[in-house]
C-alpha cells in the first residue's frame, strides 16, 4: 500500500510541475500580445506578476509534499482525503491564492484515476 501511496506522490509532483510549465507558456502567450500590441504594457506587467506568483506557490508546494505522512492512513480514500487537507492547510498558512488549492484538487483527482 505504501509503495503506490509514494508514487501517487511522485506522480503529483509531476503533474504540478507541468501545471509551471504550462503557467509558463501562458505567461509567454500573453507577452506575445503585448509585443503584438494587442494588450497594454500595464496588463502585460500584471499578468507577469501574476503568473510568476502562480509558479512561485508551486514550486513552493511541490517540496512540500515530501513532508505529507503516507503511512497514518487506513485506506486509499482517507489517504487522499488527508493529503487534500494538508495541502489546503500548506495554502492557507502561505497565503498562497484560492486557485492554487483548486489546481491541487484537480492533480489529486487526476492522480487518483491513474493509481487507485
Amino acid at each position: 500500500m505504501s509503495d503506490k501511496r509514494k508514487l501517487f506522490l511522485k506522480i503529483l509532483k509531476v503533474e504540478l510541475e507541468e501545471t509551471e510549465n504550462d503557467i509558463a507558456v501562458l505567461k509567454n502567450v500573453c507577452h506575445e500580445r503585448y509585443e503584438k500590441g494587442e494588450i497594454t504594457q500595464y496588463v502585460d506587467r500584471e499578468n507577469e506578476a501574476f503568473f510568476h506568483h502562480e509558479i512561485s506557490c508551486i514550486k513552493k508546494l511541490i517540496p512540500a509534499l515530501d513532508d505529507f505522512d503516507t503511512e497514518s492512513y487506513q485506506d486509499n480514500d482517507e489517504f487522499v482525503s488527508g493529503l487534500k487537507v494538508f495541502l489546503e492547510g500548506f495554502v492557507k498558512e502561505n497565503q498562497f491564492p484560492h486557485a492554487i488549492s483548486l489546481i491541487t484538487d484537480h492533480k489529486i483527482q487526476k492522480v487518483v484515476k491513474y493509481i487507485f
